[in-house]
C-alpha cells in the first residue's frame, strides 16, 4: 500500500510520457526518488559511480546548509542532465541539501507552469540555480567549468 501511495504521489507531481525514440520524459516538479526506478537505471550508475572531489566536500561541508537551496532544472531526454543531475544528487544527499527537481519537455517548458521557467530564464539543461536566503547567487548551466562540486564552492564562496 505504501508503495501503492508513493507512485501516487509522483503521478500527481509528475507528467510522464514516452518520447518517439522511447525515452521517458518526465515534467513539474518531483522527488528525486523517482530517478531510482527502473526507468532511469543509467542515472542509478551515474550516481553510485560518482566520486566527487574529497577537500572539496570538506569545504562544501563547512557551509551553513540551512541557508542554500537548490533548483535543479532538467531534460530527462537529455544526455547533459543524465550524466550531471546524478552528480549533484549524490553531492547534495552526502551534505544533506534541499533541493527541488524541475522536469522540462524538450521546449524547456514546464507543462504544469510554463511562467515558471522562462521567469527563470531556463535555456539549457541542466540548469542548477543556487539560492542563499532566497537569493540566486549563482547557476550552474549545461555543464560544470570544472567539477560539479568545484562550481559549486565557487557559488558558495
Amino acid at each position: 500500500m505504501f508503495k501503492f501511495k508513493l507512485f501516487a504521489l509522483f503521478i500527481f507531481q509528475t507528467f510522464i510520457m514516452q518520447s518517439q525514440n522511447d525515452s521517458v520524459i518526465v515534467t513539474g516538479k518531483y522527488n528525486p526518488i523517482l530517478l531510482e526506478s527502473d526507468w532511469f537505471k543509467s542515472w542509478n550508475k551515474e550516481s553510485e559511480n560518482y566520486q566527487p572531489d574529497l577537500q572539496t566536500m570538506i569545504e562544501l561541508q563547512k557551509k551553513d546548509s540551512s541557508i542554500y537551496t537548490f533548483m535543479v532544472y532538467l531534460g530527462t531526454w537529455c544526455e547533459d542532465s543524465q550524466k550531471h543531475v546524478p552528480s549533484f544528487i549524490h553531492i547534495a544527499r552526502k551534505l544533506n541539501w534541499d533541493f527541488t527537481l524541475v522536469g522540462v519537455n524538450r521546449e524547456k517548458e514546464c507543462p504544469f507552469d510554463k511562467k515558471e521557467c522562462k521567469n527563470w530564464n531556463i535555456e539549457f539543461v541542466p540548469t542548477i540555480i543556487v539560492f542563499k536566503e532566497n537569493m540566486e547567487v549563482g547557476r550552474i548551466i549545461e555543464s560544470p567549468q570544472k567539477s560539479i562540486e568545484e562550481d559549486l564552492l565557487k557559488i558558495m564562496n
